[in-house]
């Protein structure tokens, strides 16, 4: 009788011991493979990918990170009417007016990379944008570029830090933070993921990449870099660089564009000219910066053109790029010569 208890003992101990293995290993689905959740926000797809050790945990940390990427979309969709980057637009006048700490700190941002790039990056673009409209294909005319023009000035944005206000000087003044908002939300998204605790993760709107830490086994994360020329019977990728703790942003002429009699009409403007800048068809930043800067810089260093905006990485400490010319040629930042895979050395154009 008692060897017999002993033996329920033992069956009952190794039933909780298997149950307990079973759980475990559910729990901890997301240290082998990530958590993927993907969304619709800021007029692109999200995705987020995430690692930990408590499913759960990774879970409600995703949950959260993809939140603040759709709050920060709700403050500065230049698109929507409702948020507070339209309703500083619509304000008239000079008299200031109180914004979010986001929108300050995403301002400030905004206006020291234009004193660093002279302007080539310009968060007033937006009297310019507003002109175009690439769904349906259409371009502005002479006197409404003659007009808005002298719009596009950000010295004549006044910001009060300590009191949290902002005043456009010129009527008319649009601010549009399309080149830097993404990467901004990023950086707020990725900083909830590592406060939670995951392991490794990316975030990525497309065009706007950043990651941390580490993938399963220890392993870097892989980053291909769009071919901004391919066709159905090639491969999209022009290049793989494997990292970590880096943010990466491509601009192109292929991401919201029409043609018209020949010419590719696309959304990265020159804020001096008003039209569509010429000389690349596609600038990849990488940067131990945040997602913002790299958004920004990517931006600015495609309107600066040939040689100036290669020029430019070079003498800026933590950043690297890869620029395509107009012609095909691939350019690549001394730093970056050995660190990219199969990288092309030219594109078809």
């Amino acid at each position: 009788m008692r060897t017999r208890k002993i033996f329920e003992i033992i069956a009952l101990a190794a039933i909780i011991i298997l149950v307990s293995w079973v759980w475990i290993a559910k729990e901890q689905t997301y240290v082998k493979k990530p958590y993927v959740k993907e969304d619709t926000l800021m007029d692109t797809y999200v995705t987020i990918k995430a690692y930990g050790e408590s499913k759960s945990k990774v879970k409600r940390a995703v949950d959260k990170a993809m939140a603040e990427i759709k709050r920060i979309d709700v403050l500065m969709n230049f698109y929507d009417k409702n948020s507070e980057i339209s309703k500083i637009n619509k304000k008239d006048g000079a008299n200031p007016i109180k914004i979010s700490t986001d929108t300050m700190k995403i301002i400030s941002l905004s206006l020291a990379y234009a004193e660093k790039t002279g302007g080539a990056f310009d968060p007033t673009i937006g009297a310019l944008t507003s002109l175009w409209d690439f769904g349906k294909e259409k371009t502005p005319s002479e006197s409404e570029m003659e007009k808005n023009l002298p719009l596009v000035d950000y010295h004549f944005i006044e910001l009060n830090k300590e009191k949290e206000t902002i005043s456009l000087q010129k009527e008319g003044m649009k601010l549009d933070f399309g080149g830097a908002a993404k990467g901004y939300a990023i950086d707020k998204a990725m900083d909830i993921l590592i406060k939670e605790g995951v392991s490794g993760a990316l975030i990525t709107t497309g065009s706007t990449t950043k990651v941390t830490r580490l993938k399963a086994k220890k392993d870097l994360w892989k980053i291909g870099i769009q071919n901004p020329r391919f066709h159905d019977n090639e491969e999209n990728v022009m290049g793989i660089i494997s990292t970590t703790d880096k943010s990466m942003s491509t601009s192109g002429d292929y991401q919201r564009y029409f043609t018209k009699n020949k010419v590719r009409y696309h959304h990265i403007l020159n804020p001096k000219t008003g039209m569509p800048a010429q000389e690349y068809i596609s600038v990849t930043i990488i940067t131990d910066l945040g997602a913002a800067e790299a958004d920004i810089l990517s931006t600015a260093v495609f309107v600066m053109g040939y040689p100036e905006g290669m020029d430019f990485i070079k003498q800026n400490n933590n950043i690297e790029g890869i620029i395509v010319t107009a012609d095909g040629a691939v350019h690549v930042s001394p730093g970056l010569r050995e660190k990219v895979e199969d990288l092309k050395a030219r594109i078809e154009v």
